[in-house]
């Protein structure tokens, strides 16, 4: 299943609202890269770090091309920046062209505010936590009316904090994430880029079982193995599915209700994959 693919770089049509909480993979790709179509969820023209500071103008252009085609997707620099302030006068001018904006280095809830101001109203946002004082007000960015998810710029936090690539260093913030979103009401967080492409699966596997539904992706070749780590297996549906058809009579203790709220969640969005 794809939510999205691409067409001379662009996508082929914006994502449905309930698309967009669901996607498990969103693939950065620079707006000067050749076109082409992908496997993911949703295709995202990067004019941050997917473009060099000379070509910034260039990369606007194109994206503003591939939006004449079919609604884009963009990740879009700072909020006050120079760069964050022209990607968003680009996405005003594409009007119904713009199907979503990821925003770069999200810093806190009024960057979110200034963005949706920006911009028409109704495009979702995906706020971007990339730094250790982003990470402590992830809780207002999620709740945040214009936020529709978060996600985590793993390379630029590791930058801000010293943690190491590890696991266990790395999954108090993710696990802070996943807290944030849910206590919002929101779509469960997009993790950052997998590393190298033949770990696609297994971080997904990790980040899945961390409470992440989607991923970043740089390169083509991670989508496969990221959409296995976060699609319900079959064998994990029908397991969930049993528990849930032998509830006993009566009240649930309290070791039972989370294995029955886990279970309900994944044949929930199992269903709702198979329907896209």
């Amino acid at each position: 299943m794809s939510l999205t693919h691409s067409s001379a770089g662009a996508a082929s049509a914006a994502p449905a609202p309930a698309r967009v909480d669901l996607a498990r993979t969103w693939l950065l790709r620079s707006p000067l890269a050749a076109g082409g179509d992908t496997a993911a969820d949703v295709l995202v023209l990067d004019l941050e770090d997917g473009l060099p500071a000379a070509r910034k103008a260039e990369g606007r252009e194109r994206a503003r091309r591939a939006a004449e085609e079919a609604p884009v997707w963009l990740r879009i620099s700072a909020a006050g920046t120079r760069d964050g302030e022209a990607d968003l006068a680009l996405g005003r001018d594409l009007s119904g062209g713009l199907a979503g904006v990821v925003l770069a280095m999200c810093a806190g809830p009024a960057d979110v505010a200034h963005v949706a101001a920006s911009l028409p109203d109704g495009v979702p946002i995906v706020a971007m936590i990339e730094s250790a004082a982003a990470l402590l007000s992830a809780p207002a960015i999620a709740a945040h009316p214009a936020t529709r998810r978060l996600a985590f710029g793993t390379g630029d936090f590791r930058r801000d904090t010293g943690m190491a690539a590890d696991r266990l260093a790395l999954s108090w913030p993710r696990a802070q994430l996943v807290v944030a979103s849910a206590a919002a009401g929101i779509a469960p967080p997009i993790d950052g880029p997998c590393g190298p492409v033949e770990q696609a699966r297994d971080a997904a596997d990790h980040a899945a079982a961390m409470g992440f539904t989607g991923t970043l992706a740089l390169r083509e070749a991670a989508i496969a193995g990221a959409h296995a780590g976060f699609t319900p297996a079959s064998s994990e549906v029908a397991e969930a599915q049993a528990l849930l058809s032998t509830v006993p009579d009566g009240p649930v203790d309290g070791s039972y209700a989370p294995a029955l709220a886990r279970a309900r969640a994944l044949v929930s969005r199992a269903e709702a994959l198979a329907r896209l």
